[in-house]
């Protein structure tokens, strides 16, 4: 690895620093009119790899990815770190150790081979603990850190690493900010939501975590014999033989009683002749978007509580942490991150310069009763398919919903991991007006898929920290109808760009749907209300300005925190 230039100015003269015209690109003009600070060395942390972007590590890495280009075209020196998804032997036997990867596009890749911690998050569950400190791991993250000199370690997350690494990036010199785009730090479930029915209010020291499940795979997210670099079971963990079922019968006894199961019978088709959907979760309880403190335990703390102290311990070493709305900063500040380091600042999307490549793509639909379809309502549900969502709550909506409505409605349904959850909207095919139904698709289709669309739908039913999929839809025109839960509400006013209906409540969710179908003007006025959000150049902007200020090691300005006017 060749050696750091000098801290500060001195890295202007530095081969390859702050250079705008690096071969094989051209630096756009909004680049030069945001790169009034001096070139930077920014380390950008991550689980997933950089080249993925969203289709490994979801909306997470695709900013991550869209942010790394950015700040290089800006002339700053951006090195991406990964962890947690990568285990293979070699002359180092299994041991932890980091490995440069070939640059992609001009940004030094770096990768945590053998980590003890495994990544995504739900493969660490069972061991809350791992997630605290590795000595090992923080040396070798460390000795990066030191080798690197940067002048910001900017952390997207912690998974595949510990708390202990963000510790580590001090000693370097660096300052420190961590970005909250979900709730991984106080719940290794990720969605702060227990059993994914209900929002985790009470996680009682930690006892309530102990029986989350965590065993699903949501899309976007490696599985272990897939993505995941032959993961291994655990250190010492041995191979438990599987259980026989039922006893032995040995004597008249075995025959002449009644044998129940202890758990619900999941046995073959058994949940399917009950009339359920098999593995389906119940339904979720209509959720406020209330963040408040949680009620003291008397219950010792265990093992998750641990990891949960560690995490905000961690947070409150960092120099600034960055809330990508306001409701996910009161409920961290509610947890016990202090305030002073708290800002509230929403990400940006590059769906708007995207839209304006595609001006064909991007248009507003004729007016419906101009329609050759009759003047179907076209209703949007666009992203990933998991629990969270909301896929099965729009379904419990539009199944709801009287002949007369459904039949003027053209659903439309573009979902990676979808394919589960289809035969619940084939079942309801024939009484709509009409039915798009299609699994993963590309980012750069996004305006594709959007154009043309009367209305989008975010039902998310936990409190979703900023979905990208709103910004996505007001870049490309389209008004939305979102949950009022977590940071929805930032982007979206009720009756002004959008309609807001109650939090995981399939019943309202079918009225929102119910007014805009029987009044045809409201899309109209919706649509006239949509704004740009913050473009991704606008938002690197802000980013490049908080990490001089926090290199410059200036305070959280007034305003620009938790409250309101964040």
């Amino acid at each position: 690895m060749p050696c750091a230039p000098p801290r500060g100015a001195g890295r202007r003269a530095y081969p390859g620093w702050g250079r705008r015209d690096g071969p094989g690109r051209r630096v756009p003009a909004w680049a030069l009119l945001y790169n009034r600070s001096p070139p930077m060395r920014i380390v950008l942390v991550n689980w997933a790899r950089i080249w993925h972007g969203a289709s490994v590590g979801g909306g997470v890495n695709g900013y991550a990815q869209s942010l790394a280009l950015a700040l290089r075209d800006l002339g700053h020196e951006v090195v991406s770190l990964c962890a947690g998804t990568a285990y293979r032997q070699d002359a180092r036997g299994g041991a932890c150790h980091i490995r440069r990867h070939p640059d992609w596009l001009k940004i030094p890749v770096y990768e945590v081979f053998n980590s003890p911690v495994r990544a995504p998050s739900h493969l660490q569950f069972d061991d809350p603990e791992g997630e605290i400190a590795h000595p090992e791991l923080e040396r070798q993250v460390g000795d990066l850190f030191a080798w690197l000199r940067p002048d910001v370690v900017h952390f997207q997350n912690i998974e595949g690493l510990t708390a202990g690494c963000i510790h580590a990036a001090k000693p370097a010199g660096a300052r420190v900010v961590y970005s909250l785009h979900n709730y991984h730090t106080i719940c290794p479930q990720v969605y702060l939501m227990q059993g994914r029915v209900l929002p985790c209010r009470d996680f009682d020291n930690g006892h309530n975590c102990v029986n989350c499940p965590s065993k699903f795979d949501p899309p976007g997210k490696p599985k272990p014999g897939k993505q995941t670099e032959n993961l291994p079971k655990r250190p010492g963990q041995a191979q438990r033989p599987e259980p026989l079922p039922g006893v032995v019968v040995e004597s008249a006894g075995a025959v002449d009683r009644e044998m129940v199961l202890a758990v619900p019978d999941r046995r073959g088709a058994t949940l399917r002749i009950l009339g359920q959907d098999a593995g389906a979760p119940k339904p979720p309880v209509p959720l406020e978007n209330t963040p408040t403190p949680e009620p003291m335990s008397d219950r010792p703390p265990n093992a998750y509580a641990t990891r949960r102290a560690a995490m905000i311990d961690a947070l409150n070493a960092c120099d600034r942490v960055l809330a990508v709305s306001r409701f996910v900063a009161e409920k961290f500040c509610a947890m016990g991150v202090e305030r002073e380091r708290v800002q509230t600042l929403t990400i940006g999307t590059r769906m708007a310069e995207l839209a304006a490549q595609s001006p064909g793509a991007v248009r507003p639909p004729p007016p419906r009763q101009d329609r050759h379809d009759g003047g179907l309502l076209k209703l949007l549900f666009l992203g990933f398919h998991n629990p969270y969502k909301g896929l099965p709550l729009l379904a419990d909506a539009i199944e709801s919903l009287g002949p007369e409505t459904l039949e003027r409605i053209h659903l439309c349904v573009h979902a990676a991991g979808a394919k589960s959850i289809e035969t619940r909207f084939r079942r309801i095919e024939s009484r709509l007006g009409r039915l798009t139904y299609s699994g993963a698709y590309q980012y750069e289709d996004v305006p594709w898929i959007i154009g043309g669309v009367d209305i989008g739908v975010v039902p998310s039913v936990w409190w979703d920290n900023g979905p990208q999929t709103v910004m996505e839809m007001l870049a490309c025109g389209v008004p939305v109808l979102g949950a009022e839960l977590g940071g929805i509400p930032d982007f979206i006013e009720d009756g002004v760009n959008g309609l807001l209906f109650r939090g995981a409540d399939a019943s309202d969710l079918a009225d929102k749907i119910r007014t805009l179908v029987e009044d045809p003007g409201l899309v109209d006025r919706l649509r006239s209300g949509v704004r740009p959000p913050k473009s991704m150049s606008e938002h690197v902007g802000e980013i490049v300005s908080l990490y001089g200020a926090v290199a410059g090691g200036e305070a959280l300005p007034k305003g620009a925190g938790v409250g309101p006017g964040a």
